[in-house]
């Protein structure tokens, strides 16, 4: 394999394709393939298709055309080139990954599936990297289909939140999902994943088994998929202040469940499915928004393409093009509009709704507050989960499901410990193309930093007990402590005692902090009612009681961070500083003095905050200022599938050609990988058996 000459292995390529570096590819344009080498004999210049009565021109054309690059879209590319089919995966970044990339690469599955079944056995992986033994015990780990069927559709689970997260899955949906799982992680490993002990499971994933691994690779010399190692600069390793291309977060030690030497994150799993996809000849066309769909009649027939457009992303200083970590695959479209035609399927892997604060108002419409963004926008851009796939759907005469499960897990909106950052989800430090899109990487204070400060909202006012703002429930989720009366193996799924009224008064434990945050407020003004951002306010005396880095690049002069000597500085500085401060913060000065008064009483008449933690004094200039973000993570709810992931239309019958899966997909409410990967190993499947267009 040709080695680039900073040690990062050079991209995958075809088998039949001859070596040739990164650099070649840049410096020849080859990344660009273009139009012509892409297409049947013939060109696309000669297929026309009516389209609601409009004659479209094709400007490419594959087999199978992927939206999205994550973890269903990779999984499901993939998985339909190794069917035989051509694929093109279309993506609004400027890199593939999606937020799989930002990921903790726990990856949670089950039904016996191989990982299972190894630590079960006590063995250790083909490649001998796995040095600890397992941590689950063989019977945490006896699992089935049934078993996992079963725990995905119990309607006998309340969570704390007082929601049930299993009741209203899609049945049929989670039948084939259940039996899909051993075969998606066993197609995760042939395609250079690797999976450290199992160790619990994710969100949603059920309650009565031990089913969620993390991935991970070994630091080495060299950062090369194929033989699972990544360099300490590429992990994030070798500057603590320094991310990578590569990674855009840095990856965690994972010794515990690996052995020394052990990284994990999403880019253990995001970066070897992006290398075996190039390696086996998909294609990418990077830059490039999903708008609509293409289907033979307005409201009928078959779904034969997509149309999509132009979306560069450029360094937002130098104004160049930001390029994709690898290049080889990637076709070079650069008009503004293109219509791609797929001959057998289209597959809707673009993500959820959590980036459009329109559609995801209808769950909480306190969320249209544009000031509160979803996670990794400063990496993925404008348009992420911007909900294309459920407005392209519902223009084709989609159904949709599960849309009251965005309420669901507390993962979808939450308060962040991370300060003084909009984008707050991820810890990303310089390194990467896109950190000049944020600026900060934000101080995490953890839930401990918040006895440090107090928050006010957007004119100035304390609105909740600041130590109990950030709390959430926990998940329902394996081994299921607090959740059920029967923890670990001994929970019994369906029975009723695991929703009687008797339990549920012992274990209801929602604090509604963010619906306070969330709150109309003095500022709030008609005809949106904005709450408006939330600070949190502090002084010197704090900073050095805690060491928070209230420099570069934990802060920046980017509308998120402020100082000043006095609080009526303070506040005027937020106010022109930053896009969502529309009104003055005309109590701050007040409610500082108030808190002050409370301390030295040792009691908070408000919000009873001495109950939960220290009281600290704002009174040693200078005072900060700090953004608090609400982010929206995951979307619950979608486009309406079967359990081939084919969508459905407000029928009931399947529309031709047109698949759907992960955050794109409605009728599962489980957060994280094991959902999105499953998805589209199915969709992948099944798009590759339609008839051809």
């Amino acid at each position: 394999m040709t080695r680039r000459t900073d040690d990062r292995a050079d991209g995958p390529r075809d088998a039949n394709e001859a070596a040739v570096t990164r650099r070649d590819f840049v410096t020849a344009g080859a990344a660009g393939l273009g139009a012509a080498a892409l297409l049947d004999s013939g060109g696309a210049e000669a297929q026309v298709v009516a389209g609601g009565g409009a004659a479209i021109r094709w400007d490419h054309e594959f087999d199978v055309v992927v939206v999205g690059a994550g973890c269903a879209g990779l999984t499901a590319a993939i998985r339909a080139r190794d069917l035989g089919a051509s694929v093109l995966v279309v993506e609004a970044a400027f890199d593939v990954g999606g937020r799989m990339l930002h990921s903790g690469s726990f990856v949670s599955l089950g039904a016996g599936d191989p990982v299972q079944r190894r630590d079960m056995r006590g063995e250790r992986d083909a490649e001998g990297r796995i040095q600890v033994d397992p941590i689950e015990d063989p019977a945490e780990l006896d699992d089935s289909v049934d078993l996992l069927f079963t725990d995905v559709t119990d309607w006998s689970i309340v969570d704390r939140h007082g929601y049930s997260p299993y009741r209203y899955n899609e049945r049929d949906l989670m039948r084939a999902w259940a039996e899909n799982c051993p075969a998606t992680r066993q197609f995760l490993l042939d395609n250079y994943v690797r999976f450290g002990r199992i160790n619990g499971t994710h969100s949603g994933g059920g309650m009565s088994r031990a089913r969620g691994a993390v991935c991970f690779l070994m630091l080495g010399d060299q950062t090369d998929m194929k033989a699972g190692t990544v360099t300490a600069e590429d992990a994030g390793q070798a500057d603590p202040e320094r991310s990578s291309a590569f990674a855009p977060v840095q990856m965690d030690n994972a010794s515990r469940v690996v052995g020394p030497g052990a990284f994990s994150n999403g880019a253990a799993l995001a970066r070897p499915l992006e290398f075996s996809a190039r390696e086996k000849g998909v294609r990418f066309m990077l830059n490039r928004g999903f708008d609509e769909l293409v289907r033979e009649q307005p409201s009928a027939g078959k779904i034969v393409g997509i149309k999509a457009s132009y979306t560069p992303r450029r360094h937002p200083e130098t104004g160049a093009l930001l390029p994709s970590y690898w290049q080889n695959g990637n076709v070079d479209e650069q008009r503004e509009v293109v219509h791609i035609r797929a001959r057998r399927g289209v597959v809707l892997a673009c993500g959820g709704h959590a980036g459009n604060p329109e559609v995801r108002s209808m769950f909480h419409p306190g969320m249209r507050e544009p000031m509160f963004p979803t996670s990794a926008i400063a990496t993925l851009g404008p348009r992420v989960q911007d909900a294309s796939a459920l407005k392209a759907g519902l223009k084709v005469g989609a159904n949709l499901a599960g849309m009251q499960q965005n309420l669901i897990l507390s993962l979808t909106y939450h308060v962040s410990t991370r300060l003084g950052t909009r984008d707050a989800y991820i810890p990303m430090m310089p390194g990467h193309p896109a950190f000049g899109f944020r600026g900060s990487c934000g101080v995490s204070v953890g839930a401990a930093g918040f006895e440090e400060l107090i928050a006010v909202n957007q004119v100035g006012k304390r609105f909740f007990n600041e130590v109990r703002l950030i709390a959430r429930t926990g998940g329902n989720r394996y081994p299921g402590g607090g959740i059920a009366p029967h923890p670990g193996i001994e929970h019994k799924p369906r029975d009723w005692r695991n929703c009687s009224h008797e339990w549920l008064r012992t274990t209801y434990d929602y604090d509604h902090g963010i619906e306070a945050a969330l709150a109309i407020n003095e500022g709030s003004k008609a005809p949106h009612y904005y709450s408006g951002p939330i600070w949190a306010i502090f002084d010197q005396a704090t900073v050095e009681r805690t060491g928070w880095k209230l420099r570069y690049p934990y802060v920046a002069d980017n509308g998120y961070s402020f100082k000043a000597d006095t609080l009526e500085e303070l506040a005027a500085k937020i106010e022109k500083g930053n896009e969502f401060q529309r009104v003055p913060l005309a109590h701050l000065g007040k409610t500082v003095a108030t808190w002050n008064s409370y301390v030295d009483a040792g009691a908070d008449p408000e919000f009873e905050r001495e109950k939960d933690g220290a009281m600290h004094g704002v009174a040693t200039a200078p005072f900060y200022a700090l953004s608090i973000m609400i982010v929206w993570h995951d979307s619950y709810g979608g486009l309406r599938v079967d359990g081939r992931q084919r969508v459905i239309d407000m029928q009931g019958e399947v529309i031709p050609g047109l698949f759907a899966g992960g955050e794109a997909a409605g009728g599962f409410d489980k957060h994280g990988l094991g959902k999105g990967t499953v998805q589209g190993f199915i969709a992948g499947t099944h798009a590759v058996a339609e008839t051809r267009a």
